[in-house]
Order: C-alpha cells, then structure tokens, then sequence
C-alpha cells in the first residue's frame, strides 16, 4: 500500500509540520536562488537577465494554459493514491509537456521572421537575436520535465514535504552549479539557458531515485482520465488568465520597455517574487491540503480555520512590504554593482504586490471545494484587466503607473472571490477590506514618492 510510505498524525501536527518544512525549504532555496543572481550578475551583463526572464514568462504561461490540474487532482481526489490514477496522470503529464515543447520550438523559429517584418518595438526584448536559443533550450527542459514521476503531487497530499524540498534544492543547487560552469566556460547569456535544462534533469532523476512511492508508469484509465479532465477543464482557462496576474506583466514590459530597463524590472521582479513566494509555498504546500481535507471531513471547521489563517497571512504579507520599502534602496546598493542600481526603484513600485495576497485564501476556498468553473473567475477578470489596461495606462501616464496599475489588477476580482468563498465559509466583509484599502493608500503613495 502507498499509506505505509507516509507518516500519519493529526491534520494540524502535519499542517504545522508541513508550513515550517515548507518555510525553512523556501527559505534555503530562495537564498540559493539570490546568490545565484548576484554571482552571475558579476558573470553577465544585464541583457542576460532580460531574455531570461521574458522567456521564462512566455514558457509558464504556455505551461499554465495547458494546465489541467494535475497535481491538484492528485491533492484532493479521493482516488489521488490510485497507482492507476497517477499512472494516468502522468501520461497526461506527458502528453502535455510534449505539446508545450512544440510550441515552444515553433515561436523559437517564427522569431527571427517576426523581428525582420518590424513586429516587435526596436530594442525590445523579442527583438533580440539570441531569444530563439532560450525558447529551445526551455523546450528541452519542459520535455524532460514531462517525464517526472508523480510522487512529488503525493507526498503534497500528505503533508510529507521534506523529501520533495531536498530533492528541489538538490536540483537548484546542480542548476547554480551548471550556470557557473558554463558562464566561466564562455556560453555567455546562454548559460542561464543551461542551467534551466540542468534543473529539469535533475528534478526528473530524482522523482525516480529520491522519491518514495508507486512505480511511475504510464498508463490510461478512462474513468481517471474523466474525472481529471472534469476537474481540470476550467482550470485550464483559470490559469491561462491566472498567469497574466502572476507573471503577464513580463509578457507586456518586455514589449514596451527597452531591453535595459526591462532587465532591472526582472531583477526587481526576482526579488519581489521571492518574497511573494513565501506566503505561495505555504499557501500551496499547507493551506490547500489542509483546504482539503477540510472539505472533505470537517467542512463546517473551514470559516473557523480560514479566519485564523487570514490573520497570520495578513501580518506576514504587511511585514514583508513594510521591509521592501523600508531596505530596498540599502539592499541593492550593498548587493548589486553601480551597473544594477536602478532596480531598487522597480523594487518598491511592485511592493503592493504582497498586500493582496491574503485574499488567494479565498481562492483557495473555492478551489479546493471542487468549484473549478466559478474559480475561473477569479482569475479571468483580473487577467483580462491587466492584458488590456496595462498598454493604455502606460500610454497615458509612463511605465510607474502602468507598473502601479498592473500590480494592483488581482482587485478586480475581489467581488468574485468573496462571492464564490461564500459557498463555503461565512464572509466578514468588513474586515475582508481592510487590505484592500490600505493596498490602495500605499499604491498612491510609491507612485508619487518612489
């Protein structure tokens, strides 16, 4: 039986177990990551870090629009332990990697073409020559990624996270190791490039060597394949448009900036990032299996829980901003070289950012209670905010403001979010906008003052 590779105990004792697992394991790999940028900051020019990172947007949000859930399914299905369900899973897995790299290939090819034609802004990003390289050095990393084996959406099920941590850092740390090596070796911007196929074949090595569980096979069973699509199907639309909220904004300032300036906006962005991924990861490793298996066993426990969460991720969100803006300007001063010194601006007009994370709780409320279709929503509304409002502020009133305005785009889907989250828990709307209000108050202020 898959159970014995588990540990078992209360769902709180592994909750809690799981959020300072999950706390301490980000905590490792988000140092890893920074030194990383700084270390090839010193080894590249800023231009590496501007192809990085409107390649890397483009492949997530290929990733995202062909997403069906599969780790979510495993996560919440009662059938999630089901050799044949994660067998079938993994040759959707498959089937879908596959798909991206394709994709991925044909925009590498189509690029040149484009840039020729005058498509793209002169001096933009997809303007760039060496692009086509990362877009097919990613669609390798994303075909060996396919492969993986599913264990790591199973230990999530359970709580189990430290396995499934070291086996990220262990391929983080290979990954940092390949970029240095290649970078000193003279592959230049492309050693970024190689690190992410180092990353993947690493990560897909060890789901096979480090990771307990069932055998990773391939199969298909047509009632597991229906209930994963079921699930799934609007998922695919919610994190199509979930991306544009998340990471869409790459897409567009890569459009709209010169390649310079959009180099210290993804700098920025990675730091910002990775502090928005600490309230992620627990939101992710914890909050939803913990969700979960509230829905599934003591759904009239979920306001009780979800209130007492929602303080302590409104506190820790807060705490976050407040040092951004506090030490951004110190920071990249000590860190960065005088080449790099503009990022520090980028930096705080992102801050917000954090400020509206406490309500992905409620999100996660919907989702996890298996309303897939109406947590479309959620997603659709701010994406499409973004998508369409960014171009017309940045016309109107300069980059700062459109940077402001795409940053506080996940507002527009605050009606829907408390809407749907009130199927299942009791909605304080009173104290569900205080956030919000003072997201506002500081969005205005970095505006004029940053």
């Amino acid at each position: 039986m898959i159970k014995k590779h588990f540990s078992g105990g209360s769902l709180k004792a592994r909750a809690l177990k799981g959020g300072v697992i999950a706390l301490s394991g980000f905590g490792a790999a988000q140092a890893i990551r920074l030194v990383s940028n700084l270390v090839m900051t010193r080894l590249l020019a800023p231009d590496a870090f501007g192809l990085m990172g409107v390649t890397l947007a483009l492949q997530v949000w290929i990733s995202m629009m062909s997403d069906l859930g599969l780790d979510a399914s495993i996560v919440r299905s009662k059938n999630g332990e089901d050799p044949k369900f994660l067998s079938t899973a993994r040759s959707m897995q498959l089937a879908r990697a596959l798909l991206i790299a394709i994709i991925l290939t044909a925009i590498g090819f189509a690029l040149p073409s484009l840039a020729a034609s005058g498509t793209f802004r002169e001096g933009s990003v997809y303007a760039d020559p060496r692009l086509p390289v990362f877009f097919f050095c990613l669609a390798g990393a994303v075909t060996i990624g396919g492969f993986n084996a599913m264990r790591i959406a199973l230990h999530n099920r359970k709580l189990d996270l430290a396995p499934v941590i070291r086996l990220e850092l262990g391929a983080q740390v290979f990954s940092v190791a390949t970029m240095i090596i290649a970078a000193l070796a003279g592959a230049g911007v492309y050693s970024l490039a190689v690190g992410a196929i180092a990353a993947a074949g690493a990560k897909c090595l060890g789901s096979f060597f480090v990771l307990k569980g069932p055998p990773a096979r391939f199969s298909f069973d047509r009632e597991h394949f229906r209930e994963i699509f079921t699930y799934g199907k609007w998922l695919v639309i919610a994190s199509t448009f979930g991306f544009l909220v998340q990471r869409g904004d790459q897409l567009i300032f890569g459009w709209l900036f010169d390649l310079e300036a959009f180099a210290f906006y993804s700098i920025a962005t990675l730091w910002i990032v990775s502090a928005r991924t600490i309230i992620e990861t627990v939101q992710r490793r914890v909050v939803h299996p913990t969700f979960a298996e509230l829905h599934r066993d003591r759904p009239r426990d979920l306001t009780r829980n979800y209130r007492r969460l929602r303080i302590s991720f409104e506190a820790a969100c807060f705490a976050i901003f407040a040092g951004v803006i506090l030490f951004a300007d110190l920071a990249i001063r000590i860190l960065y070289t005088d080449a790099y010194q503009g990022v520090a601006h980028y930096i705080k007009l992102l801050a917000p950012m954090m400020l509206m994370l406490p309500y992905r709780l409620l999100s996660a409320i919907t989702l996890t209670g298996g309303d897939s279709g109406r947590f479309t929503w959620i997603t659709v509304v701010p994406g499409l905010a973004l998508f369409i409002g960014t171009p017309l502020v940045y016309n109107a009133f300069g980059a700062d403001a459109a940077i402001v305005y795409a940053v506080m785009t996940p507002m527009t889907a605050q009606p829907f979010n408390w809407k749907f989250a009130s199927k299942f828990i009791k909605i304080d709307y009173a104290r569900e906008s205080v956030m919000m209000i003072v997201a506002i108050i500081a969005a205005a202020l970095l505006l004029k003052f940053a």
